[in-house]
């Protein structure tokens, strides 16, 4: 990793704005939808120049209005996901369209059949990673799940392994973030798939409130608590999406209340 990762302790940075972003959310019983898209993050001055904001001075924690040149809006801004799903030389497209997958669109693919070679970095820098992707998803096996991960990991490469914004990679090869949804949605970098998200607001609320009742009755969902997690998801539009009352609804839902 660079060494202003270290020098700057950019990864403890990465964690607060996430952890402060989290908590201003739920404080303020914000929107829900401000983790997949927002006009402010928390940042101390290191973590802003790593993300080329200008004029954060303050040694310390501060909240930031963003704007849209920065690219820095909801959850797939954060460092700490964009780390996170990255393997500390390259970005890992795959990791990064599964999470957004497991976490934002709430449809998990299925795990990669035992007999598949991963998708190895070409770290010559010869071929672009879509190019090896779009080998790997001729195989007919793996071609199902990777028309659902590929264009969302692919349009994530706008960020590099840290998490910095790039508009080409080290080679000079200009990134291309355009991608196809499989119901046919053009996507383009980060800013599409958080408008392709922001447009499907039930698909997040459910994700959310399924993953909040798993949280707080400590099993998985059965098919008898979906009527309670419909109610829940056809209350919020009217609740403002607010993360709070979310919790709200789920301690008053019947599976909470008689665990």
């Amino acid at each position: 990793k660079s060494k202003s990762y270290y020098a700057d302790n950019l990864e403890k940075a990465m964690r607060q704005e996430t952890r402060l972003f989290f908590q201003h959310i739920l404080s303020n019983n914000r929107s829900i939808l401000d983790f997949i898209d927002s006009d402010y993050t928390f940042l101390n001055p290191a973590l802003a120049r790593h993300y080329q904001i200008p004029g954060i001075t303050k040694d310390a924690f501060q909240k930031v209005s963003l704007k849209p040149e920065h690219h820095r809006g909801g959850l797939l801004g954060h460092g700490s996901i964009l780390t996170a799903t990255s393997n500390g030389v390259e970005t890992q497209p795959v990791a990064r369209g599964v999470w957004i997958l497991e976490n934002l669109l709430g449809t998990p693919p299925n795990p990669p059949p035992p007999d598949i070679e991963p998708i190895e970095p070409d770290t010559r820098g010869v071929t672009t990673v879509r190019a090896l992707m779009e080998k790997h998803r001729n195989n007919a096996t793996c071609y199902e799940c990777h028309r659902k991960i590929d264009p969302l990991g692919l349009s994530m490469e706008h960020y590099d392994y840290i998490g910095a914004w790039r508009d080409r990679y080290h080679k000079r090869l200009p990134i291309d973030g355009t991608g196809e949804m499989p119901d046919g949605t053009a996507i383009n970098g980060p800013d599409g798939i958080r408008k392709y998200l922001l447009a499907r607001p039930e698909q997040f609320t459910r994700c959310l409130t399924e993953k909040l009742f798993i949280y707080s009755i400590g099993r998985r969902i059965s098919f008898t608590d979906r009527d309670d997690i419909d109610r829940i998801v056809t209350a919020m539009p009217g609740h403002g999406h607010g993360l709070r009352e979310l919790i709200h609804q789920v301690v008053a839902s019947k599976p909470f209340q008689s665990k």
